[in-house]
């Protein structure tokens, strides 16, 4: 019973413990690659976008650094005393720095803000142009030369003063710087030299510059931050907040990386599963086959191998159990030995197959007879016993013995012919002094011996009279 129960379940107890295992291996093993390769691009997403900030910065200096290699010079100082040498301006501080430095604007202030130069998208223009950009360029202006008049202007070497803003809705950068005279005692600070502006646009041009030379993937500006898939940002801020943002494609080497071994490890995957699916099959089958085995050998233990009823050796374990139940409730049994009559000749006459074949048939008319509760057993040759589970009276034993009677008492077909035979049958039932194992069987023995010495093909209950007899004669079947 254990062995089959265990056959039954063996895929739950073998072999779903181990693909559950497999399976968590597996989950555990790709929630290693995700969370390393996670934590490889939140890694290259700081470290780029410290990277692109600093670029950034770098670029935007690069604007004040050009401007300043033209706006310290006394020859510029020269050219914008009236009348103003456009034409000079335009080679050296206009036209010029558009189509060398890449600026797209250029204003330059005199000591009282008015503007005496102007140049838009790489042409002059005339100064007024300036006035459109004015208010957005004077309190630059104005912080600028109020830190010249302070003590501090003298010691911070280049002067110049830069910020993000938004033109004509577009974010730039502006660049404001004094024109000064090339040696400190040529002039000094007094809040009101002429003043170069420069203006770079940080779109389209920019960009796409900004992501050529500085390898950035993809740059845009984004006026609310918004993200796509792996992409990043920081904003760009003014004195009057934030302008907007510089959005670029992060890299991504973790996910790359997995993306790209992604084949090969599924590869290896699924080729380990199979080679552990088929080491589980072979497993599974040899493990499947040697519990058959077990449960065959068990089984055979206890069986009959003609029948397949219960054996002598099941019978008597069923018998002493059963009357150990008796001495603890009462709850009374019945033996039954039976022997079959003519079975010799038939053996004899029709051979050994068709001996067999009868005593197939005669295993399963018993079986028809008895109750659920009730053990049918073989104890070789042509004996058979029943163990009869409840006997509430006489008459019960009585029935049953007519029943089988009369099973066997029907023709047999062997060999295509028919073929009658006959039973004996001996029973005791266990009562009180006479309950144990060896008491029951020897009684059950007498009224067997009983019918066999009286014509057999017939059927006896031992009673307590008989016991004198079977003492003198012994017991009829060895």
């Amino acid at each position: 019973m254990v062995a089959t129960i265990v056959t039954r379940h063996l895929p739950i107890l073998f072999v779903l413990p181990v693909l559950l295992i497999l399976i968590a291996t597996g989950g555990l093993v790709a929630a290693t690659v995700y969370w390393s390769a996670s934590e490889t691009d939140i890694a290259s997403l700081n470290r780029e976008t410290r990277l692109v900030r600093r670029l950034l910065d770098e670029r935007i200096a690069r604007i004040t650094r050009d401007q300043l290699t033209s706006t310290t010079w006394n020859e510029a100082l020269k050219r914008l005393s009236v009348p103003v040498d456009a034409d000079w301006l335009d080679d050296n501080l206009g036209v010029w720095m558009h189509d060398y430095f890449g600026i797209d604007r250029v204003f330059i202030l005199d000591g009282a803000d008015r503007s005496l130069y102007a140049m838009i998208d790489g042409r002059r223009r005339t100064p007024d142009a300036y006035f459109s950009h004015a208010s957005l360029m004077e309190p630059i202006v104005t912080e600028m030369r109020e830190f010249m008049t302070s003590p501090a202007a003298a010691s911070s070497g280049s002067i110049f003063f830069r910020r993000y803003i938004l033109l004509e809705n577009r974010p730039a950068v502006v660049s404001v710087a004094p024109i000064l005279p090339e040696s400190a005692d040529e002039g000094s600070l007094t809040g009101s030299a002429p003043v170069h502006i420069a203006i770079k646009f940080l779109d389209l041009a920019f960009l796409a510059e900004l992501g050529e030379d500085l390898m950035i993937l993809k740059p845009r500006f984004s006026w609310t931050g918004t993200l796509g898939r792996h992409e990043a940002s920081f904003p760009l801020s003014s004195a009057r907040g934030d302008l907007g943002h510089l959005v670029w494609t992060v890299q991504q080497p973790g996910t790359d990386i997995v993306s790209q071994l992604a084949p090969t490890l599924m590869i290896a995957g699924g080729t380990i599963l199979l080679l552990a699916g088929l080491l589980l099959l072979h497993l599974y089958r040899t493990t499947l086959r040697l519990l058959r085995s077990q449960a065959h050998i068990a089984h055979m233990a206890h069986h009959d191998p003609l029948t397949d009823l219960a054996n002598r050796f099941s019978f008597e374990a069923g018998l002493e159990e059963r009357a150990r139940e008796f001495e603890r409730t009462g709850r009374s049994f019945a033996v039954l030995y039976l022997d079959l009559d003519r079975f010799k000749a038939v053996n004899d006459t029709l051979g050994h197959q068709a001996g067999d074949e009868l005593i197939r048939q005669v295993a399963d008319r018993l079986q028809t007879t008895v109750q659920q509760t009730d053990l049918v057993a073989r104890l070789g040759g042509d004996e058979f016993a029943v163990l009869r589970d409840f006997v509430p009276e006489r008459s019960d034993v009585e029935r049953l013995a007519k029943t089988i009677l009369e099973a066997i008492g029907h023709p047999f077909v062997l060999m295509q012919r028919p073929v009658a035979i006959g039973i004996s049958i001996g029973a005791a039932i266990a009562a009180k002094g006479a309950a144990n194992q060896t008491d029951l069987v020897r009684r059950a023995d007498v009224a067997l011996y009983r019918v066999k010495n009286s014509g057999r093909s017939g059927f006896l209950l031992f009673e307590e009279r008989m016991t004198r007899e079977s003492d003198e004669i012994g017991p009829a079947i060895a």
